[in-house]
């Protein structure tokens, strides 16, 4: 299972660094338009990539010692400051998804092969303490990355910007 999670963490910031490369270089009123999508726009749903992976991070720190999270950066402030800071920034919306995916990638690579069947528990979002194996919510946070990559694809496919960043085997060899 560890080498599977290395492999998709892998994937989720190399095919998220090239989405953002071409996201970066889109119209400015393209990428602020609410176009349909669950947080309205690119810079939304980027914004929340970028906030639902800090809230991760924070989450599997919680879990256990882990030297790769106890570094300090995203993890040491409040999620509140950090969903400030970035609201309606995309320069350091785009930055924090940088580094949080890099995070869990690095995450993934250092956990102990014992931990990824370790059962958690966390708070959701709703404040219900809901209990899953490791693994599952390595698994849940990259395909997350991946349904909204999935998202934002579509509208750059709907207004001819070339994109091809769904594609596993083009990132991981």
């Amino acid at each position: 299972m560890k080498q599977v999670l290395q492999r998709m963490a892998e994937y989720n910031g190399k095919s998220a660094d090239a989405l953002l490369a071409i996201i970066e270089k889109a119209p400015a009123d393209l990428r602020t338009k609410d176009v349909g999508l669950f947080y309205k726009s690119i810079d939304g749903t980027v914004e929340h990539m970028a906030w639902a992976f800090a809230l991760w991070l924070k989450r599997f720190s919680g879990f256990g010692s882990y030297p790769c999270l106890a570094a300090g950066g995203m993890l040491s402030r409040p999620l509140e400051e950090i969903g400030a800071e970035i609201k309606s920034d995309s320069v350091k919306a785009t930055a924090l998804l940088r580094e949080a995916n890099a995070l869990i990638e690095q995450f993934v690579n250092e956990l102990p092969v014992v931990e990824f069947e370790r059962r958690v528990s966390y708070r959701g979002n709703d404040g219900k303490v809901l209990e899953r194996t490791m693994w599952h919510a390595i698994f849940h946070v990259l395909n997350h990355g991946t349904h909204h990559r999935g998202e934002i694809s579509a509208v750059l496919d709907q207004n001819g910007i070339a994109n091809d960043c769904s594609g596993f085997s083009l990132y991981i060899h």
